[in-house]
């Protein structure tokens, strides 16, 4: 009778709620800022070189100059979009810190062309063809700081055709990052790529939900629901853009996001 008494106890105290912390410091810790996509950019570039300058000796330093890869490829006229962490910064309010710098471009004659100016610039990286990715690497590292990829979803042709003009103002340099719903659906592409790792397919979720409750914010650009749909379906033909229409208002209810309940 004391051990069964003693289990429920137990049981019980297994599904008690963790206590809650101040509601307040948890609002002011999860800020997002009216940024100009730019100035997301430039931010994410100068958390990206502090890491390198902090870390020192223990990693390898990257020599990638984020705005002169930018100059040099808007010089030669090929067209690109930036993408990853740099690129949707404007989009969640929050820029963070990248080892990467990610390219999207059309595939074939364009993509070639940015990969031989990038060589160019950089002759020091060795470059590492994969399916559809040419990754960029410091010699004897196993992660690139450089990825020029080319569309293999639909939703990706999109971001090519329909992306957010930006500029760095004192330097007279324009340049594309992904516009909103683009940048979702790529996000939601990213959630159900098996072959990605489960941590990154979780950032995903992430980058996914700060775009989704920034877009509410005042002053912010709300989220074209009716195109959403569309890049949804891209992303997964017969119910991607019912599935992409349910995951905000998922996160608009302030609810989690379970990759298994996904596809």
């Amino acid at each position: 009778m004391r051990k069964r008494t003693q289990m429920k106890t137990r049981q019980r105290q297994s599904r008690a709620k963790v206590p809650p912390t101040d509601l307040e410091w948890e609002r002011m810790k999860a800020t997002q800022r009216n940024l100009d996509h730019n100035d997301a950019v430039q931010e994410s570039f100068y958390l990206q070189q502090r890491y390198y300058s902090l870390w020192g000796d223990g990693v390898a330093s990257s020599p990638v100059d984020l705005n002169l890869l930018l100059r040099n490829l808007t010089a030669k006229k090929i067209p690109f979009v930036l993408t990853g962490a740099h690129g949707i910064g404007g989009w969640t309010g929050r820029p963070r810190a990248t080892k990467d710098v990610d390219i999207l471009v059309k595939g074939e004659r364009n993509q070639t062309r940015a990969v031989n100016a990038i060589k160019s610039l950089y002759p020091q990286l060795e470059v590492r063809e994969f399916k559809g990715v040419f990754g960029f690497f410091i010699p004897g590292e196993k992660e690139s700081v450089i990825d020029v990829t080319y569309p293999h979803r639909a939703d990706q042709i999109e971001t090519l055709k329909n992306p957010t003009w930006t500029e760095k103002k004192e330097e007279g340099l324009r340049y594309r990052v992904p516009s909103l719903e683009e940048a979702l659906a790529n996000k939601y592409g990213a959630m159900l790529t098996p072959t990605r790792s489960i941590g990154k397919r979780q950032q995903a979720i992430v980058d996914f939900s700060w775009m989704v409750s920034h877009s509410l914010d005042k002053g912010r650009q709300a989220i074209d629901l009716e195109r959403l749909e569309i890049l949804g379906e891209m992303v997964r033909p017969g119910g991607g853009g019912k599935e992409i229409l349910w995951l905000v208002e998922e996160v608009k209810a302030g609810k989690a996001i379970n990759l298994d309940t996904l596809g």
